[in-house]
């Protein structure tokens, strides 16, 4: 299992746009659930066409009786390709209710998966809001941010207040100009997880513009993201050793057996 959570500190760096592409992109040996637990409400729904509901609002209302499976996917959607989503609430109020309701059995139940792994969109962690509780227990905490002094100062405050408080984080550069992830890592004694392009037209694409999938697989951004995304997931088992057909290798060694001595040497 990994719960994979993605956030910002400041400003729209992308938090969205990457998750979506790294639930896209993540690893087919593993099964994926994209969660937008986006304090300020959610955006996914109306950019791709689906309903508020199903999805975190309808879950917690359901949550009373606890989580299991079933509960959890019978409150998801699909996004175009396939990706099963629990789209966020409506608006700013729902969202704060809805959060504060599902983060202790929301991440109870993520972190009990074995062969599920967990990508949730926090967007802006703000102060008190129950987003803090779904990210405490996640295996990876990512801060994104465009590598600019006005975005970096909030974003490194925001990693060293969640590393203070126990949960290990590091930022998500969005891009490496005008600061790549060394200058930025040695400059500000921060942990830089790792780089995503930055590609603003993929990411019209994926917030809603014209684009076609082809264009998406190839962009820099999709690349890239894929890229964290074998990084991040957990690796395939190991494969076991094939059994040997025991009449191939019967007949393997008939052959050896039935050459000349000379060719055997």
């Amino acid at each position: 299992m990994s719960v994979v959570c993605l956030t910002s500190a400041h400003g729209s760096p992308g938090v969205t746009t990457t998750a979506l592409a790294l639930a896209a992109t993540w690893p087919s040996h593993r099964r994926c659930l994209l969660v937008e637990a986006d304090p300020f409400g959610g955006v996914i729904a109306p950019r791709y066409g689906l309903g508020d509901t199903p999805g975190l609002s309808s879950l917690a209302a359901d949550s009373r009786r606890g989580l299991d499976n079933d509960s959890v996917w019978r409150h998801t959607q699909h996004l175009p390709g396939g990706v099963p989503v629990l789209v966020g609430a409506a608006t700013l109020d729902e969202a704060y209710a809805v959060l504060r309701d599902l983060a202790g059995s929301l991440t109870t139940w993520a972190t009990n998966q074995a062969e599920i792994d967990v990508i949730v969109d926090c967007g802006r962690i703000l102060p008190g809001r129950s987003t803090a509780g779904i990210i405490g227990p996640a295996g990876v905490v990512m801060v994104l941010t465009r590598p600019t002094l006005d975005q970096l100062r909030p974003a490194t405050h925001q990693v060293g207040a969640l590393n203070a408080s126990g949960i290990d984080a590091g930022l998500l550069l969005v891009g490496e100009e005008p600061y790549g992830a060394v200058e930025v890592s040695a400059a500000l004694d921060v942990d830089v997880v790792g780089v995503v392009s930055w590609d603003p037209r993929t990411a019209g694409v994926l917030t809603g513009s014209h684009g076609t999938v082809r264009d998406l697989r190839r962009s820099p951004l999709v690349r890239s993201v894929a890229t964290l995304a074998q990084r991040l997931a957990p690796p395939p088992p190991p494969q076991p050793d094939p059994i040997p057909d025991p009449e191939i290798a019967a007949e393997s060694v008939s052959l050896v057996q039935d050459q000349p001595q000379e060719a055997r040497l």
